[in-house]
């Protein structure tokens, strides 16, 4: 993690102009083709959830602006951000599950298949706070496999440095002409992801879908 010089930064103006806004959260619904990905996945008996987990967090991490945070009130960039998400527990509600990123997909595989398996048996939802207090370095991701949504929003915090973590989530994928679709959601603070940038990340992220099969290899 290293600590922005504010006074080098050309999106100074930009990043205090936005700092005052009591939610300075905006996003975009976009479309993606997942049908390399998906074919990968049943070809190799494997978690779909789990390899788009994969792509979603490599295609946010390639880009400096989705790893800028505010902690201590300064503005920084840290190095890799990892995943936390919802899993489905057998209590019946929903789990935040956590881990350190791995850049290596079959190490990340593993890592994120033991902890949802663990989350799945729990018998009930584990005490405490359900996002660990001055934890900055995490992309917060949901899924809703249950519907195909256009458009989607999310619940946002009156803490600016929370705003600051994108939060992501992806619907059902249906089948449009031979080809397999879904609408993937990243919603962004405005303090330091201009539209330009997000629109990088889903570009990104398309492009690594479709080499879903080099990318997994």
């Amino acid at each position: 993690m290293r600590e922005i010089k504010l006074e080098c930064w050309p999106r100074l103006k930009t990043y205090k102009w936005f700092k005052t806004f009591s939610d300075s959260t905006y996003g975009m619904n976009v479309r993606l083709d997942i049908t390399k990905l998906l074919e990968h996945t049943r070809r190799h008996d494997q978690s779909f959830f789990i390899n788009m987990l994969y792509v979603v967090v490599t295609g946010l991490n390639s880009l400096e602006e989705m790893r800028m945070r505010l902690v201590d009130d300064k503005p920084v960039v840290f190095d890799d951000i990892n995943p936390a998400y919802t899993v489905m527990a057998e209590a019946g509600t929903f789990e935040n599950v956590r881990h350190k990123n791995c850049r290596n997909y079959s190490s990340f595989y593993k890592v994120a298949s033991e902890h949802i398996e663990s989350a799945k048996k729990q018998k009930q939802i584990k005490k405490g706070n359900y996002n660990p207090e001055n934890c900055y370095d995490e992309y917060y991701i949901t899924c809703t496999p249950w519907v195909d949504f256009t458009n989607i929003s999310h619940p946002i915090p009156d803490d600016v440095r929370s705003q600051c973590i994108p939060r992501v989530c992806w619907g059902k994928f249906v089948e449009q002409n031979g080809r397999y679709e879904l609408t993937l959601n990243i919603t962004v603070s405005h303090i330091f992801v201009d539209g330009y940038h997000l629109a990088q990340a889903f570009n990104i992220i398309q492009d690594l879908l479709n080499n879903a099969d080099e990318l997994l290899s």
